[in-house]
Parts: structure tokens; sequence; C-alpha cells
């Protein structure tokens, strides 16, 4: 496996701190979800000199890769259009990300689960067909009304293999209190890239390790499932803006998982 963290962690970091950061702390990938300041990748690195290739270029000079590149679409929104989603299919291909990450969403007040199902895993189709044409897959992370293994495989069902996938936020499904073996059988053969983080019970986030979420069981099952992917350390400063420094956070995590990985006997790369 590999080790990557999200730009969430780091939400007003410029290239050259991201760079330098993974480079001093062996992440091999970056995920990016927002930079300098802002979730809105489209405008920031359109604006970005050189665009998004040139980024590409600055992050594969280092030896970094873009591991995953992360959409805030929700597919059961009222809203049809799959606009912002298309527009994204094209910025991975411009940084070279092999994948999308999206949400399922909640359910709409005033509207049948059936109905928003069948919109969620028609816009999930659509982008799946588009990003397979290019190569890249588009993954429905275990987070919102979806945050179990159940419900994204359902959903993941319901649209089709053709450039779909899961993305295992291993938090989410332990906190909504679904058993491990359930989330495996839903979708650890289906998973393409995995978030990790810690938390409390009776608190918020805490260091990797210092909380009660079973991040070995978890990482365990994952390998056990024929997952060879990035382990992605997402640090929620961005929403969370009490938490510790990325300066801090991130070379703790890349030192957990080292030694995680280790003690497993999971070879990294």
């Amino acid at each position: 496996m590999k080790l990557g963290f999200s730009t969430l962690g780091c939400p007003n970091w410029g290239i050259e701190q991201i760079v330098e950061a993974a480079r001093a702390n062996g992440y091999e990938g970056v995920e990016l979800r927002c930079y300098n300041g802002s979730v809105d990748l489209l405008k920031g690195l359109g604006e970005f000199r050189g665009g998004p290739a040139e980024f590409k270029r600055r992050l594969s000079r280092a030896g970094v890769e873009v591991c995953c590149l992360d959409t805030s679409v929700r597919l059961t929104d009222p809203d049809p259009s799959p606009a912002e989603g298309d527009r994204m299919v094209d910025l991975a291909m411009a940084l070279g990300a092999p994948y999308l990450r999206v949400f399922g969403g909640d359910m709409p007040e005033g509207e049948s689960r059936e109905a928003c199902l069948a919109r969620a895993a028609q816009k999930l189709a659509h982008l799946g067909r588009r990003a397979a044409q290019r190569g890249k897959r588009v993954l429905v992370e275990t987070h919102d009304a979806f945050s179990s293994g159940a419900s994204v495989g359902a959903l993941l069902d319901t649209a089709g293999g053709d450039g779909t996938g899961a993305l295992w936020d291993l938090h989410h499904p332990y906190r909504l209190g679904e058993p491990l073996r359930e989330t495996a059988v839903g979708i650890a053969r289906r998973t393409h890239h995995a978030h990790v983080k810690d938390s409390r019970k009776d608190g918020g986030y805490t260091f990797l390790g210092e909380g009660d979420v079973p991040i070995a069981d978890l990482v365990g099952a994952l390998h056990a499932a024929g997952y060879r992917g990035y382990l992605c350390l997402e640090w929620e400063k961005m929403w969370h803006p009490e938490l510790a420094e990325p300066e801090v956070a991130l070379p703790q995590g890349a030192r957990y998982l080292s030694e995680l990985l280790s003690r497993l006997g999971i070879p990294r790369g």
C-alpha cells in the first residue's frame, strides 16, 4: 500500500508546501480537496500559472502523484445536471488523477427513497461511463446517507460497474455501527481508495492511534480483500480549524501508518 494525504488537512497551502510535506514525510500521493484556502479546485487550479498540467508536472518532478481528485458532487441533490462532475472528469485528466470522489448525499425531504436512489444511480452511471472513456473511475465515499458499506454497495449495484467504485472512509461505517464484516462484504472488493482518520466516541478527531477507531483491523480487512491502493490521511483541518496544524498532523500520520503497515506485514508501494 502507498501513503497519501488529503489537502483538507492543509487547506491554505500552496504547491511548494504540499510538495515539501510529501517528500519530507514519505507520502507518495496527494488527494486534492482544497487549494490555497478554497474547495473550488476548478477555479483554483485553473488560475495556477501553467494550469493543471503544470501543477501535475510540479508534483511529478518531486515524485508525488495526485492519487484522487475530490469533487463536491452529491448524487442525491435534486439538480439532475451532471455539469460539475463532467468538468471534474476533465480536470482529473489534466492532473493525471485516476479517481474522482463523489458523495452519495442526503435524502431530500418530500421525495421517496426509491426516486432519490434512482436519480443518484443515474447520475453515477453517467459519470462512471464518462470517466471510463478516459481511463478514470468515479468513487462513492462512505459518507452522509451512504455511510455504510451496504448502502454504497447497493448504489453501485444499481448504477453498474462501468467506471464506478467505492471510496472506503474507514471512519464512517465504524461510527455508524456497521460491523466490519458487513462493510467488507458490501464494498471491500470494489474499494479503490481509502481514507484514514481517528476519533473518540465521546469527543472529536484525534491523531491516528489516539482514538478508538480500530484502524489496524480495518486496514487488515482491506488488505485481505486484495486492496493495494492508497491509505490517505484525512485530517479535517478545513472544517475543524481547532485541530493541530498540518506541520504536526502530517508527520504523525505518516509515522503511524508506516509503523502499522510494517507491524501487519503489508508491503509499501
